[in-house]
């Protein structure tokens, strides 16, 4: 019995390994990773955080949501087809060409899915499509217009329980050609969620749960939806506006969630939460872009004390708690104002250093630790450099 059950279990993990969107997505953590880091060494000469970062930050909150949209899925019995999940993968493949992370995103892709049902007497009557329209036609509309609600809803709550977690900091010129420091935030969450297909269509064995509805079988199978999420910081700490942003999409998951339950008795709203889901969420990321331009740039030169614009992970400053947007104004009893001073006053005992911290309250505190010797930094913080680079930013 216990054999039949992990063979059971097994069955429906190599149906989660091989479908073709978790590699979608594995793929396009390998190419922007790599963005990443290329990036974060052009400013720094360092890179930030490892590769492996981009799959390990995301992966707890993918897997919890992963959980609990599961069971919303599972209690509503949806069902879809395996030719169905390889139109999705290809409507995602699409999506990443195009280099855009937040459009690879079930808002966009169930989006277009959506709007390809309002094609159906095009899709019906040419030939060369007629195999999309039998695919879509036997899976009612509300069904992805409903998961389209409820993947919209996780992406809101992924973005403020995980989006602002280790930004990539970067640097660069300002309108009057200073330098300034901005924050990245690129994740793509892979969720795996349990629906629904028609039994028999993978092997199953009898004590297997089985959903029967109207006299048919439904297997479950658990399936990797791709959220990417991409934002860029350069008037606030990095938290602040991605939480707003996660609050704002979890408001449009709402809204989206009304019109899919509407869907369900008049078809034709489906179609327009299609093309509303696409345009709202674009939208939101171009009104979000456009205020952050306003604002001046928060991490920046100033006349008193250095703010920290990144810490290196395990390094001296992220031991002594010293995190991004704090501003050290002294370090061994000698003011700092800039890389320079800064620099100077490490120097002042290289094995050991008291940092006055100005935190985000504007309260001063004292940090101290150990110093590291022979390594590219000292301290292991990143600043906003100044026209005369001393040490690539990183002391």
């Amino acid at each position: 019995m216990l054999n039949d059950i992990l063979q059971s279990i097994g069955i429906l993990l190599v149906y989660f390994l091989i479908n073709p969107l978790l590699y979608i997505g594995l793929f396009a953590v390998y190419l922007f990773s790599g963005n990443r880091v290329k990036k974060e060494r052009l400013s720094f000469h360092t890179r930030v955080y490892g590769r492996m970062a981009d799959i390990t930050i995301p992966f707890i909150s993918a897997v919890v949501l992963g959980v609990i949209v599961s069971m919303v899925t599972v209690a509503l019995g949806l069902t879809i087809t395996l030719p169905f999940v390889a139109v999705l993968a290809i409507i995602y493949i699409i999506c990443a060409l195009t280099t855009q992370l937040r459009w690879i995103s079930p808002t966009f892709v169930l989006g277009v899915v959506l709007l390809l049902y309002g094609f159906e007497p095009l899709l019906r009557t040419v030939e060369p499509l007629t195999p999309l329209y039998d695919i879509l036609s036997q899976i009612p509309i509300f069904v992805p217009a409903i998961l389209l609600a409820i993947m919209a809803l996780a992406e809101g709550f992924l973005v403020r329980m995980n989006g602002a977690k280790y930004t990539s900091p970067l640097l660069e010129r300002s309108k009057r050609g200073k330098w300034v420091g901005i924050h990245i935030a690129k994740r793509l969450w892979m969720v795996p969620i349990v629906l629904f297909i028609p039994e028999g269509i993978i092997p199953a064995f009898s004590f297997w749960p089985v959903l029967t509805v109207a006299d048919v079988g439904l297997q479950p199978v658990l399936v990797p939806f791709l959220i990417g999420f991409q934002q860029r910081v350069r008037g606030a700490l990095p938290h602040v506006p991605i939480r707003t942003t996660g609050f704002r999409v979890i408001g449009l998951g709402i809204l989206f969630a009304i019109l899919a339950v509407g869907s369900y008795f008049v078809p034709a709203l489906a179609v327009i939460l299609g093309g509303l889901a696409i345009l709202s969420r674009e939208l939101l990321s171009y009104l979000t872009k456009k205020h952050d331009d306003k604002l001046p740039a928060f991490f920046s030169s100033q006349s008193k004390g250095c703010i920290v614009l990144g810490v290196l992970p395990g390094s001296p400053a992220e031991k002594m708690n010293i995190v991004v947007g704090e501003t050290i104004v002294r370090i061994n009893g000698q003011e700092v104002v800039d890389q320079t001073s800064f620099y100077e006053a490490l120097q002042i005992n290289s094995a050991f250093a008291k940092v006055d911290v100005l935190n985000h309250e504007g309260e001063v505190r004292f940090a101290k630790g150990a110093l590291y010797d022979g390594e590219h930094h000292q301290l292991g913080v990143l600043l906003v450099k100044d026209d005369t680079d001393l040490q690539d930013s990183i002391v």
